[in-house]
């Protein structure tokens, strides 16, 4: 997951003359003599907004390590004003102007002590750092800072830690010092375009604005994608900006927009080291390999990567995810147990997913060998990021699963069931009743299905009770309760729906069968089959419009949907449109597909109408090739043979209609005979179909 970092530079040696450092202090270059000193400390500096869930917390994780807390306040509506002055924190009001440098530095001019620690309402100081701040407190300062660690909490999978990242947010107060850009801002001196040189020390933070929960509440991509949008306008040659701009789009899911925005920043910075470069490469290879479909590409830029930082976990796993993808499974697992060793480095790097070398790639080393039906040697891989992290999901349920197809049936029930029970999430509520299911205990595997559907997501909970239904129908159930209740999850499936209003229409109960349309017409299509059912009913009423409408909107979404090109080509030709409606029927090319003889008879259809009898009669002979007792194509095949001139073939035929459907083909036969003046015959043959 790409989260903030920062441009950085290597901490520089100060010039000399210098006084020497104070015993026992970090280990800061030295300091010029008389550099001026602030009143010895450290000010806590703050922008907040709407924080009051999280503030207290963070408020308090400072206590005894700050001297003040500064807070400029962008326009809460909540308790957080409250909350901060209740902690002595003094607080003004400024309103928000899409800059975050700005508002920070809003927060810096209130600071009075030597030292500031900037934190935002989401993060915590650990414990372990606050001897090293107040050690700080008394410490000359220059224009040097301080790195410290930001541990990105995370549930994305259940029980897997942090992403860490390192950033400057201590440094001297002074004026020359302030933050630099619109969004993920930097602290600078004196306006520079790099950050403050700075040095290490054991100060870490724990930053929980990733939680799931709090990504959904706040909602804040649009915002932000707008601030790194103008941030572009402002310098379009800043890689930086450019970086932004990829890292956001990634997030949002605009993979074009990001893989451009990284490809920029790539172009722009060269071959020079700063410290964003690495991280960048690595999103670009993900959006290549993961998001577009290019592992090739993926491959080379996760190569890159690794040139710039050359122990970075993040491109080694990246490396062998697009090896994987191409299927050179031997090279892959080299590249993840490089990912592995590079735990060592992380320290070293400026963002970093501290669970690639600590679990993350050795399950992608065991799942490279279940997809090469190893499960033998997938489940030591699973097990070996286990004992690094007992309690990840994932990996719990990887070996549940190699374990099953080992046989060992009695451990991977064990497994499954206790990540249900300890989770009972939509994944593990998923893999439980599917356990159950495999070893044939449908009834529990309903029983879970009954326990969890209220709180599953709709994207999960609508295929489990479809599954469901199918499940009772087995088990000579009724159903109709798991529809029912997809139904409501899902107003506008297709499949769910097709099936109610088949049980409805056979039981005969119209009230339920007018709510499930009206529930439907307030609902928006939004698979394939949503769109071919909504065209299909339109058709059905004639509203050809409507129907064509649908069909196309289905089609932007599956152009080689074969059904809705079919619907879409049935209301073209009602339309009047043949030339549209030939061109949708050009796309059904499977034989296979229920639609390809119907197709064929429109075709024909759309032919005649337009005088091309050849190209018409072409069409039928598909039809009749693949059913030789197909009604509608023999009295369709009759029609452009007699309106051809080719009148024995079209009697042939139309005998053969007699054949197989006598009274239809008596009156297609009868009328053929009229017109070709045998009337004797048209009657013999009219009688055959009164009598059939």
């Amino acid at each position: 997951m790409p989260i903030r970092v920062y441009p950085k530079r290597r901490a520089t040696a100060a010039p000399s003359p210098s006084l020497p450092a104070p015993e026992g202090a970090l280990a800061f270059p030295p300091i010029p003599p008389g550099t001026p000193q602030k009143p010895p400390g450290v000010s806590l500096c703050m922008i907040v907004k709407n924080e009051e869930r999280f503030l207290a917390d963070c408020l308090r994780s400072v206590q005894g390590a700050v001297d003040e807390i500064c807070i400029v306040d962008t326009g809460s509506t909540d308790r957080t004003i409250e909350i901060a002055r209740s902690f002595g924190a003094v607080v003004i009001e400024r309103p928000w102007r899409n800059d975050f440098a700005w508002a920070r530095n809003e927060s810096l001019a209130l600071a009075t002590k030597r030292w500031i620690i900037m934190l935002d309402a989401d993060e915590v100081l650990r414990e372990t750092s606050k001897p090293t701040l107040r050690a700080l407190a008394d410490t000359p300062a220059h224009f040097t800072g301080v790195w410290i660690r930001c541990f990105n909490q995370s549930d994305d999978y259940r029980g897997t830690g942090a992403m860490s990242h390192a950033l400057v947010r201590v440094f001297p107060n002074t004026e020359r010092i302030r933050f630099r850009g619109m969004i993920h801002e930097f602290v600078c001196i004196d306006g520079q375009n790099e950050g403050i040189p700075a040095i290490n020390a054991p100060v870490e933070i724990d930053h929980y604005g990733y939680l799931a929960d709090v990504v959904k509440d706040r909602d804040k991509g649009q915002r932000n994608l707008e601030i790194v949008k103008a941030a572009v306008d402002a310098d379009p040659l800043d890689p930086f900006a450019w970086f932004n701009l990829g890292s956001t789009s990634f997030l949002m899911g605009d993979y074009e927009t990001a893989r451009t925005a990284f490809e920029k920043m790539r172009e722009i910075n060269g071959k020079a080291p700063r410290g964003f470069i690495a991280n960048g490469h690595a999103i670009l290879a993900e959006t290549y390999c993961d998001k577009l479909g290019d592992p090739r590409k993926g491959e080379e830029i996760a190569r890159a990567a690794l040139e710039f930082s050359p122990h970075y976990a993040n491109a080694h796993f990246q490396l062998g995810k697009a090896l994987v993808a191409q299927q050179r499974f031997d090279e892959a697992r080299e590249a993840f147990r490089a990912a592995i060793d590079d735990g060592k480095y992380a320290h070293q790097q400026f963002v970093v997913d501290d669970q690639v070398s600590i679990w993350k790639a050795h399950s992608e080393i065991g799942s490279s060998y279940v997809a090469q039906g190893d499960d033998a040697r997938a489940i030591e891989w699973f097990r070996a990021g286990l004992k690094n992290a007992p309690k990840v999901q994932p990996l719990r349920l990887n070996l549940a699963r190699a374990l099953e197809r080992t046989g060992d049936i009695t451990a991977a029930r064990t497994l499954f069931e206790g990540v249900f029970e300890e989770f009972g999430d939509d994944q593990s509520t998923i893999d439980w009743m599917n356990f159950l299911l495999r070893r044939g205990e449908a009834e529990a595997a309903l029983a879970v299905v009954d326990a969890k559907q209220a709180s599953m997501s709709e994207q999960h909970a609508v295929p489990v009770l479809t599954a469901a239904a199918q499940v009772a129908f087995k088990l000579g159930r009724d159903p109709l309760r798991y529809l029912e209740c997809a139904a409501q999850r899902a107003p506008g499936d297709a499949e769910i729906l097709n099936w109610l209003e088949g049980i409805y229409t056979e039981r005969g109960d119209e009230e339920r069968l007018l709510r499930l349309r009206e529930q439907e017409a307030k609902s928006e299509p939004r698979t394939p089959s949503d769109f071919l059912r909504r065209s299909y009913q339109a058709n059905v009423a004639h509203d050809f419009e409507r129907a064509l409408l649908l069909a196309r909107r289905g089609i932007e979404i599956a152009p080689d949907h074969q059904h809705l090109r079919y619907n879409a080509a049935v209301s073209a030709s009602s339309l009047g449109r043949l030339d549209e409606a030939l061109e949708h029927l050009a796309a059904v090319t499977d034989a296979t597909a229920a639609v390809a003889l119907p197709a064929d008879l429109l075709r024909a259809n759309i032919y005649r109408s337009a005088g091309r009898h050849d190209d018409a009669v072409a069409s039928i002979e598909r039809v009749l090739a693949a059913d030789p007792d197909h009604l509608d194509a023999l009295a369709t095949r009759a029609s452009l043979l007699e309106a051809r001139g080719d009148f024995g073939p079209a009697e042939t035929t139309l005998r053969r209609l007699l054949a197989r459907d006598p009274r239809r083909g008596a009156v297609e036969l009868a009328a053929f005979l009229l017109r070709r003046g045998r009337y004797d015959e048209a009657a013999r043959v009219a009688d055959v179909g009164l009598t059939a």
